[in-house]
C-alpha cells in the first residue's frame, strides 16, 4: 500500500469513525432532551401550589383517613362521612406513596401518581410505535404527547383520570400486539390486556369498561373485514367468532367482572349499601343521562374541547382526518386505522354521555398520537428519499421543539401560576380560622374540600336550615363556614342568634378562580 493509498484508508476509517460518533452523541443528547423535557412538563415544581382541584384535596383527606386507620380501609373526608363518588383504588395508591416516603399526605404524595402515570403513557407509545412502524413514529408519538399542553397539564394534577388513562393504553395497546402475536407472547399480551382493564375499574369504574369494550369490538369486527384478502378463504362470520376466540375476550371479560365484582360487594358492604345508591346511581347512571343537577353538554361538546386541548397538534391532527377521509390520496395501513378507530370510538363513546369534563377525553389521546404519528413519519420518509429534509434538520427541529417545550413549562410554572396562587390557595386563610377555634367547625351548605383539608378535624358538614338549626341551637356558641349569598338569608332566619363575621374571602379576592366563603361565630342572645 503507497501513502496515497494509506492516506485514503486513513480518511474513509476517521470519517467513518466521527460518523458514528455524531451518531452516538445524537443518541444521547436525543435521550437527555426526552429526559429533561419529561421532568419539566411533568415533575418540575409540581408540588408548589396548593390543591387547586376539589378532587386533589379529597385525595389527600382520603388517604390520611387511611392511614390514621379511622377508616377501616374506606376512604372519609374529614367530616367523618364516606367518599363514595370513586372506589378507593386510588387513595390507597397516595396513601401507600405516603407510607413508603414516611411522610403526611401531601402534594408530591396526591401528584406523583398522575405524573408517572403520564410518563408512562409517553414510554408505552414510543415503545410501540417503534416496534410496529419505525423510530421516526416512536419519536413523533413521544413527542405529540409530550408538547401536548392539556396532556402535560393533567399530569400535574392529583386526579384520577391520568392513572386510569395508563391503565387504559397499557390495556389498548396490549390487545393490537396480542393479535399480531401467538403462543407464549400473545398469552402474556392478553393477560396484560385484562389485567389492565382491571386495574382501571378498580380504580374509576363501568367507564373504563364502556371505553375499552366497543373499541376492542370495533377494531376485531374492522380487522375480519380489512384483513380478509390476507386470512385465505374464511368467511367473515369465521373470523369474527375465531378472532374473539384467539382474544380470550369472554373469558377475560368474565374474569374482570367477576374480580370487580367481589371488589364492589366488599365497599358496598363497608358503607352499609350506600355505594351502590352513591356511585353507580348517582355517578354512573345519573351522570350518563343526566337529571338536572349535574351540568350537561351537547354532543358536539369535545369537537371543539378537543382542538383546544390538543394544542399545538390539534391543526394537524383535525386536518389530516378531514385530507384523508376526503381525498383519495392517502392509503392508510392497519396501523393508520388502529389509531383512528382507537380515537373516534371514545369520542363517540364519551360524546354520548350527558356529563362532559374536558379531562374525560384523556384516555383517547394516544390513538389520536398513534394515527398522526404515522402519518408524520411516512411523510418524513418521503421528504428524506427525495432530498428535501436531511435527517440533522428533523433532528434540530424536533431538539429545538422540545427546549421551546421546557422553556414553556419553566415560565408557565415558575412565574404564571405563583401569580394565581394567592387568588386559590386555601392554607393561609385556614391557619387564620383555626386559630379563632378549636372547636367543630360547620360547613353549611357547601364543599370545599381544600379549605377543610388544611383545616383538619374537626369539621362537619350540614345541608338545609331545619340541620342547621339543630346543630346551633344546642349550643352557647358555633362557627359556621358557608357561602356569603347565605349570610342574608341565615340571619333572618335565626333572630335570636348574634352573628361576628370573623374571615370573609371575597370573590373579588379570588377572581372567580376559587369559591368565596365566610366564616361565621354564632352566639346565642339567650346566653350571652
Amino acid at each position: 500500500m503507497d501513502a496515497q493509498d494509506f492516506r485514503l484508508s486513513f480518511g474513509k476509517g476517521l470519517q467513518n469513525q466521527t460518523q458514528g460518533f455524531s451518531f452516538v452523541l445524537k443518541v444521547v443528547v436525543g435521550v437527555l432532551l426526552f429526559l429533561f423535557s419529561i421532568y419539566f412538563a411533568f415533575f418540575h415544581h409540581f408540588a408548589n401550589r396548593d390543591f387547586w382541584s376539589s378532587h386533589e384535596a379529597r385525595a389527600a383527606m382520603n388517604a390520611n383517613s387511611i392511614l390514621d386507620g379511622s377508616s377501616n380501609f374506606l376512604p372519609k373526608i374529614y367530616d367523618g362521612s364516606d367518599d363514595l363518588q370513586k372506589p378507593p383504588f386510588y387513595y390507597w395508591l397516595v396513601a401507600t406513596i405516603s407510607r413508603m416516603r414516611a411522610s403526611e399526605v401531601d402534594a408530591v404524595s396526591v401528584r406523583l401518581p398522575s405524573a408517572i402515570a403520564a410518563s408512562g403513557i409517553i414510554v408505552l407509545l414510543f415503545l410501540f410505535l417503534w416496534k410496529n412502524h419505525d423510530l421516526y413514529a416512536g419519536v413523533f408519538g413521544a413527542v405529540i404527547l409530550l408538547t401536548c399542553i392539556h396532556f402535560g397539564w393533567l399530569a400535574r394534577i392529583g386526579r384520577i383520570d391520568m392513572a386510569m388513562a395508563f391503565f387504559t393504553t397499557s390495556s389498548v395497546l396490549a390487545f393490537y400486539q396480542a393479535g399480531k402475536s401467538d403462543g407464549k407472547t400473545k398469552l402474556i399480551l392478553l393477560v396484560l390486556t385484562y389485567v389492565s382493564i382491571l386495574i382501571s375499574v378498580l380504580m374509576k369504574g363501568l367507564p373504563a369498561l364502556v371505553l375499552v369494550l366497543p373499541l376492542f369490538a370495533f377494531w376485531i369486527f374492522f380487522d375480519a373485514f380489512y384483513c380478509e384478502t390476507t386470512k385465505g378463504s374464511h368467511s367473515k362470520s369465521e373470523l369474527l367468532f375465531r378472532s374473539i376466540r384467539d382474544y380470550r375476550m369472554i373469558p377475560g371479560l368474565l374474569i374482570v367482572v367477576f374480580l370487580s365484582w367481589i371488589y364492589f360487594y366488599w365497599i358496598n358492604k363497608q358503607s352499609d349499601g350506600k355505594f351502590y345508591e352513591v356511585f353507580f346511581g348517582y355517578h354512573h347512571l345519573a351522570r350518563a343521562l343526566g337529571n338536572g343537577a349535574l351540568r350537561s353538554h351537547p354532543p358536539w361538546f369535545y369537537t371543539y374541547q378537543f382542538f383546544i386541548d390538543f394544542a399545538p397538534w390539534s391543526p394537524i391532527f383535525y386536518g389530516s382526518v378531514i385530507a384523508v377521509f376526503c381525498t383519495k390520496r392517502f392509503k392508510l395501513s392497519s396501523l393508520h386505522w388502529f389509531g383512528l378507530i382507537w380515537f373516534f370510538v371514545m369520542f363517540f363513546v364519551l360524546s354520548l354521555v350527558s356529563y362532559k369534563r374536558a379531562d374525560y377525553l384523556l384516555p383517547a389521546y394516544p390513538g389520536a398520537a398513534i394515527f398522526l404519528a404515522v402519518l408524520l413519519s411516512d411523510a418524513l420518509k418521503t421528504c428524506l428519499s427525495k432530498g428535501f429534509l436531511t435527517t440533522n434538520m428533523v433532528f434540530n427541529s424536533i431538539a429545538i421543539l422540545l427546549l421551546a417545550s421546557m422553556i414553556g413549562w419553566v415560565w408557565f410554572v415558575d412565574f404564571y401560576l405563583p401569580k394565581l396562587e394567592p387568588m386559590r390557595e386555601m392554607k393561609s386563610a385556614a391557619k387564620i380560622i383555626r386559630k379563632s377555634t378549636g372547636d367543630s367547625l360547620l360547613f353549611f351548605n357547601m364543599e370545599a374540600h381544600a379549605l377543610a383539608f388544611h383545616l383538619g378535624k374537626p369539621v362537619e358538614t350540614v345541608i338545609g336550615w331545619e340541620n342547621l338549626s339543630k346543630a346551633i341551637c344546642t349550643k352557647n356558641e358555633a362557627f359556621v363556614l358557608t357561602s356569603p349569598d347565605y349570610l342574608d338569608e341565615m340571619m333572618e332566619n335565626f333572630p335570636r342568634f348574634k352573628f361576628d363575621i370573623l374571615y370573609l374571602k371575597k370573590e373579588s379576592e379570588t377572581k372567580g378562580l376559587s369559591r368565596p366563603f365566610v366564616f361565621i361565630k354564632i352566639v346565642s342572645m339567650d346566653h350571652s
